[in-house]
């Protein structure tokens, strides 16, 4: 009994042992550059793995349809036994060999073959599109979490600039060269530049969260992201060609056209089986049984037609028709959707570029006023009302920089989505 509990547990220490590498090669340690947290989504989000497995069933069943226009073949061994109480029973063995063909069966086999490889296209298309959301999510996600690490770098930026002034001003009231009410509007200040950084602070966990999420990993501590060394950069195009060049690539285009041409292929099927429909097939057998052989083929013509069925053909016809007139339908929506959807990035792009820009002009000139009102400060001639306002229009022009950038960032992600291209990859 004692060696058998240390074989089990020897046998769960190496289940866990593997168990944690695995999950260790899946997910690496130390911070995650972009490129990183995009191939670990590859792996591990569940709408990627969804699609990819749609696929290989579309191709399946692609697969069978073709088979209805092949051959099909069968062995069939059988055994005989015959005999009375006062005969002995007597066993003969006999095999035979059975080629059957479908030559025509009205235009099923068509359809349903038909409708099969739009399925395959149709899954294809969504892999593709499926692969492009969960990296613009991903990218934007990956983004906000960055925005709120800098957000919580300059609130705790802003902690330090005021307890400097604060303990500035302690220093000139002791030394009788301010007011002691001086210390006050600081205190306060800094108070709330506390509260500030405590929410940033939060705001990064609760990022992080949201990541790993997108990724599809579930909340592991320690996780953490690396900032970005190559900043994504997109040269401005006019819409049209943006428009342009989505109805070309998005393959949300091409999966709803084949979507519409399954469901055509299904309505034809239905609509064949509301008529007498005329059917081929040809069969070949040959058996050897006893010392044996016999063989022989025929081919066989008729009409199939249901005569009474309780009126379910009739009723798959009409889901068939619905469903094809609903597949249009979409396929015309997400055409005129295509062209708002790119303006929208459009918009949020050119819109995210001016702020950036105008963003750096304001930091640049925030920090010049800082410095001055600090300078002037501490030779006596600035007040202490002057710094802190100098103060709070550093601190407000950081973080308009900081959202700048991220928005920019995160507008380039979303015209590559809009336009069909998988985001993230211009951006190390």
């Amino acid at each position: 009994m004692n060696r058998t509990k240390l074989i089990c547990i020897l046998v769960a220490g190496l289940c866990f042992a593997v168990g944690s590498a695995a999950a260790q090669q899946s997910a690496p340690s130390g911070p995650l550059t972009l490129q990183q947290c995009l191939q670990l989504a590859m792996q591990e989000q569940t709408d990627v793995i969804n699609a990819r497995n749609n696929l290989v069933i579309a191709k399946g069943r692609s697969s069978e349809a073709l088979a209805a226009y092949l051959p099909q073949l069968s062995v069939q061994n059988n055994a005989f036994q015959w005999g009375t109480q006062s005969v002995l029973s007597k066993v003969t063995t006999g095999t035979a060999l059975n080629v059957s063909q479908s030559l025509f069966d009205g235009g099923l086999r068509e359809a349903s073959n038909v409708q099969a490889r739009y399925g395959v296209t149709q899954n294809q298309a969504a892999l593709t599109r499926t692969v492009q959301s969960v990296s613009y999510n991903v990218t934007k996600s990956y983004y906000d979490a960055l925005r709120a690490k800098h957000l919580a770098d300059v609130s705790q930026a802003t902690v330090t600039y005021t307890e400097e002034l604060r303990n500035q001003v302690q220093q000139a009231a002791e030394q009788g060269t301010a007011a002691k009410a001086d210390v006050l509007p600081v205190e306060a200040q800094l108070a709330n530049a506390r509260v500030s950084l405590i929410t940033a602070q939060n705001g990064v966990r609760t990022a992080l969260l949201a990541l790993q999420t997108s990724i599809g990993l579930t909340p592991r501590p320690g996780f953490d992201i690396a900032d970005v060394t190559q900043a994504p950069a997109a040269q401005v195009k006019p819409l049209e060609a943006y428009v342009s060049e989505a109805l070309a690539a998005r393959p949300d285009v091409l999966q709803t056209k084949a979507g519409a041409g399954a469901a055509r292929a299904s309505l034809r099927s239905a609509r064949i089986n509301l008529y007498p429909r005329p059917v081929i097939s040809a069969q070949y057998q040959k058996g050897i049984q006893g010392g044996f052989t016999t063989s022989g083929g025929q081919m066989v013509g008729g009409v199939v037609f249901d005569l009474f069925n309780g009126g379910a053909n009739r009723a798959v016809y009409r889901e068939a028709k619905a469903s094809a007139a609903n597949a249009a339908q979409q396929e015309k929506q997400v055409l005129r959707d295509i062209p708002t959807q790119v303006e929208e990035a459009y918009l949020n792009l050119t819109s995210a570029s001016d702020r950036l820009s105008a963003s750096e002009v304001g930091l640049k000139a925030a920090q010049v006023n800082y410095d001055a009102q600090k300078e002037r400060y501490a030779t006596g001639v600035g007040t202490v009302l002057d710094t802190l306002n100098a103060q709070v229009q550093l601190t407000t022009a950081q973080s308009n920089a900081v959202q700048a950038r991220y928005d920019y960032y995160a507008a380039i992600a979303q015209m590559d989505y809009a336009v069909g291209k998988q985001g993230g990859s211009n951006a190390r």
